[in-house]
C-alpha cells in the first residue's frame, strides 16, 4: 500500500493524459469542420457542374471548363472521406487517453480508500 503523504502527491498532480485528450478533441474538431466546409464546397461545385445538361457535358472538349470543375470534382472527392474519419478516428483516440486518465483516479480513490479504511473503522468503534 502507498503512504498517505504518495497519495496526497499523486492526488495534487495533474493528469497529463486529459490536457492530451483535450488537444486531440480539439485538433479532431478542426479536421471535421474542415471536411464538412469541404464538401459543402463539393456540393455546390457538384451542382454547378449537373446544372449543365447531359449533352453539354458528354460534348465537353478536352481543356473546357467543364472537364476541369469535373476533374475538381473527382479529385476533391477521394480526399475528403478519409480527412473526415482522420477526425472521427482522432475523437476516439481523445477518448482512450481521457479514460486511461480516468482508470488512473479510480485506481488511486480505491487506494486512498484502502488506506484511510482502517483510520475510519477505528474512530467508529471509539465513538
Amino acid at each position: 500500500m502507498a503512504s498517505k503523504d504518495a497519495l496526497k502527491a499523486q492526488a495534487q498532480g495533474s493528469a497529463p493524459q486529459i490536457r492530451i485528450a483535450g488537444l486531440i478533441w480539439l485538433i479532431s474538431a478542426m479536421i471535421v469542420m474542415a471536411a464538412a466546409g469541404t464538401w459543402l464546397a463539393l456540393a455546390v461545385m457538384t451542382g454547378d457542374y449537373l446544372g449543365n445538361g447531359k449533352a453539354v457535358r458528354d460534348a465537353a472538349e478536352a481543356g473546357s471548363g467543364l472537364l476541369s470543375q469535373q476533374g475538381s470534382i473527382e479529385a476533391v472527392k477521394d480526399w475528403v472521406l478519409p480527412l473526415a474519419f482522420l477526425g472521427v478516428a482522432g475523437f476516439l483516440l481523445g477518448f482512450g487517453f481521457a479514460f486511461s486518465s480516468i482508470l488512473r483516479f479510480v485506481r488511486l480513490r480505491g487506494n486512498t480508500m484502502a488506506e484511510l479504511l482502517p483510520v475510519l473503522k477505528q474512530r467508529s468503534t471509539t465513538a
